[in-house]
């Protein structure tokens, strides 16, 4: 469909010239003026609007006779601090112009549900992927008061999450007309599908090597396991200590974060993940250059893909600290911050993705997110997530797409939908033809008549295929 003749335009919603800085940060007033936009879009198409109580915001259609698979697309809208564009927005517009290319196509028999994911960056409130990990009942209404805005309690003023979801949901109900308050926008659908930004660059440098459009298929959702650990050694004096006798907090801290780089380099090469050392601080040392601190606190950032899991991450972790100890003679204690497991995408919608992109001649790399994304927590049957290339990574203003590759991705989703949309009808018609094969064995009665119905079932199944 050419761009013009959308109800649903890029423009709208992407300055492709710009590389301002974006502050959509979850439930502020810049957040929910954009998804009020978006609301507009859905209604436009015939849409039902539904909230829920963590924020997320679901437009719902109901297509073709007795609908009954329920296709979920969509993505988030919130940015971090000084974010870019697309990061999250990708998502939600391509399922709008997928649900709009089925309207119009008139062959979809199933219930379209386009969602806006609440609160997927963790910026403001420390937590990501709010509205998905609901969904999932990893997260409840009363846990909504244990998080709060961290830049307000620099200010020392007290906002929590829950306080910010009330006010989201009050000035929504203000702004959309006939939008239903529900306990959650669903329990479980059938299929989940999530275009985004890749948020490297690897997708954008083949593309340009290659100058064809390319998109990545992802296989695995990368889950976050962190810990903050604790060492405890001696203070001395640095010059008149010798370096047999020091039990320097500050070399273990050094030491395990070396092996922890290692560690995720190896993984990297396995397809497991990465982990990293985030920070590393010593406690009273006075800033004294010859002072041996007493303590040192560091913390790892693990990223889980594949089969890795935070049992595993916490048995590696284990073994360079039992190193540690037996090296310097230092006492580490850990705790964990937050705990998940990857989630693996669906093999048979990958499958029919890759299909999909040999026909459009679109290239396709299977690959792995290794951020945490929604699709992690979504509870479907099926799910799956495409990246689409973009420069510069992502979370600030100069990352960038192009129209073109938004557009790829919104064909591949479409071509996608109506697959499994004609996928169902033919089940429908095997069953009938089964009910007929075994009326043909309890009875010869009618036997011309029924033969007549399984050739025009056939010939309907034939029609459908083509």
């Amino acid at each position: 469909m050419k761009e013009n003749d959308r109800i649903v335009k890029l423009q709208d919603f992407f300055n492709f010239d710009s590389k301002e800085p974006i502050n959509r940060l979850a439930y502020t007033e810049a957040d929910l003026e954009y998804k009020v936009k978006v609301i507009n879009k859905m209604q436009e198409l015939g849409m039902k609007i539904t909230i829920d109580k963590a924020g997320n915001i679901c437009g719902t259609i109901e297509l073709g006779n007795n609908p009954t698979k329920t296709f979920a697309m969509g993505s988030h809208t919130d940015s971090v601090y000084n974010g870019g564009q697309y990061d999250g927005p990708v998502g939600v517009i391509v399922a709008l112009q997928t649900t709009e290319e089925m309207i119009r196509r008139k062959n979809c028999n199933g219930i379209l549900k386009v969602v806006i994911y609440a609160c997927e960056e963790s910026s403001r409130f420390g937590n990501a992927c709010v509205g998905s990990k609901y969904l999932s009942k990893k997260l409840s209404e009363d846990d909504f008061e244990k998080y709060f805005d961290k830049k307000a309690q620099e200010r020392g003023e007290i906002i929590t999450l829950k306080s910010e979801i009330d006010k989201a949901r009050e000035y929504l109900k203000e702004h959309v007309r006939g939008i239903e308050e529900v306990e959650r926008i669903f329990d479980e659908v059938d299929y989940s599908l999530e275009a985004h930004i890749e948020q490297y660059e690897s997708l954008y440098k083949k593309a340009k090597k290659t100058g064809e459009p390319t998109i990545g298929i992802i296989d695995s959702v990368g889950s976050a396991f962190r810990l903050k650990y604790n060492v405890k050694g001696e203070t001395n004096h640095s010059g008149s200590t010798p370096m047999k006798k020091r039990r320097n907090p500050a070399d273990t801290v050094g030491y395990i974060g070396l092996k922890v780089r290692k560690l995720g380099k190896k993984w990297e090469k396995e397809g497991l993940g990465r982990a990293s050392q985030l920070i590393m601080s010593t406690i009273d040392d006075k800033g004294s250059l010859n002072q041996i601190a007493p303590e040192a606190r560091g913390a790892i950032d693990f990223r889980l893909i594949g089969e890795n899991t935070s049992e595993n991450a916490l048995e590696e972790f284990r073994k360079i600290k039992e190193k540690a100890y037996k090296k310097f003679k230092t006492e580490i204690t850990e705790e964990t911050v937050s705990t998940g497991s990857p989630a693996i995408t669906s093999k048979k919608l990958n499958s029919k993705i890759e299909g999909i992109c040999e026909e459009l001649n679109i290239n396709y790399y299977k690959m792995p997110s290794y951020p945490g994304q929604d699709t992690g927590y979504i509870p479907a049957r099926k799910k799956t997530m495409i990246f689409i290339p973009s420069t510069e990574g992502s979370h600030n203003p100069n990352e960038s797409t192009t129209k073109e590759s938004i557009e790829n991705a919104t064909q591949v989703f479409t071509c996608l939908a109506e697959d499994l949309l004609i996928e169902r009808k033919i089940d429908k018609f095997k069953v009938d033809v089964n009910s007929l094969n075994q009326e043909d064995k309890q009875s010869n009665k009618n036997k011309p008549k029924q033969q007549d119905k399984k050739v025009e079932l056939k010939k309907e199944i034939m029609n459908i295929v083509r």
